[in-house]
């Protein structure tokens, strides 16, 4: 028989148990990066680490996309006026 897909709060503990820093650094550094853009590289980071924890991909990859337009948006901000 084919084995069943843990659910989205099972994957969420199972990250939990296995690492748990990157779990709270991608949810509280996403968070952050609305106010300090330069959370977002934590947010790419530890977003990227779920993805090799977790079954759902998409859930770490969407914390590090968050983070990277974060960071991004804030850069061109700061440095779009200079280069056009």
């Amino acid at each position: 028989m084919s084995e069943s897909r843990p659910t989205l709060m099972e994957d969420l503990e199972q990250a939990g148990r296995e690492s748990m820093p990157h779990l709270l650094g991608a949810i509280v550094s996403a968070v952050v990066s609305l106010l300090v853009p330069l959370a977002g590289i934590v947010a790419a980071y530890s977003g990227y680490r779920l993805t090799t924890v977790m079954e759902r991909s998409w859930f770490g990859l969407l914390f590090a996309v968050f983070g990277v337009v974060s960071l991004v948006s804030w850069l061109v901000l700061i440095w779009g006026p200079h280069l056009f």
